[in-house]
């Protein structure tokens, strides 16, 4: 019988707004070996694994967090926010991810939301209506819609999970400085499956600017 694929989306600017307002950083390579392993005791693979970027660029620490996501084993999908008259910014990619999920649900088993924004729940709704398990990896709690805890199959917080929220280190944070590789074999894909981008040069090829 094969084995189940899992689909994991995640919704930088929620996590990342509400992890830094409280002085935290988000060890995204923690979070993709954890569902990885999750994943596998299922007996599913972690299929794909998705990280949806607004950027500014002004902003360097975000450009190095892409960078970062793209060597962890992460498809990133980028867009340069947009900046209103009234000084404002608009970072919101509800409408990229949708679209994305929707048309990943065709060949995934379960998908992986990862966020905390109520809006998810028509979408949630969406594919539970196509026979998709649905798990939704809140950020803390306090911080999510109760719609979207009771939408989901399975739910739990990220800072309930060992080792992925950290408080932010002397230089600013992880992504201040430097950024890493997760192992392949804890990323919970196949290890025949070649990781979208994945070159001799070592260098992110799996980025996607909107």
């Amino acid at each position: 019988m094969a084995r189940e694929k899992a689909g994991m989306f995640i919704d930088v600017q929620n996590v990342q707004v509400t992890f830094e307002k409280v002085g935290n950083e988000v060890r995204y390579d923690k979070l993709i070996e954890y569902i990885g392993d999750q994943c596998r005791k299922e007996d599913a693979i972690l299929w794909k694994a998705v990280a949806f970027v607004p950027f500014d660029p002004r902003d360097q620490r975000r450009e190095r967090l892409i960078n970062a996501l793209s060597f962890m084993g992460y498809r990133v999908k980028s867009k340069q926010v947009k900046r209103l008259p009234d000084g404002s910014v608009k970072a919101n990619m509800d409408m990229e991810i949708t679209l994305e999920i929707l048309a990943a649900a065709t060949f995934l088993d379960m998908i992986i939301i990862v966020s905390g924004d109520s809006d998810f729940v028509p979408l949630i709704d969406t594919l539970n209506h196509m026979g998709k398990r649905i798990w939704v990896v809140g950020t803390k709690k306090g911080a999510v819609g109760i719609e979207l805890i009771r939408a989901s199959d399975h739910y739990e917080n990220m800072d309930d999970i060992e080792g992925v929220i950290i408080p932010f280190g002397p230089s600013g944070g992880k992504w201040g400085e430097d950024f890493f590789e997760v192992p392949r074999e804890n990323m919970g894909f196949p290890e025949d499956i070649e990781i979208e981008g994945e070159e001799e040069s070592g260098m992110p090829g799996n980025v996607e600017e909107s």
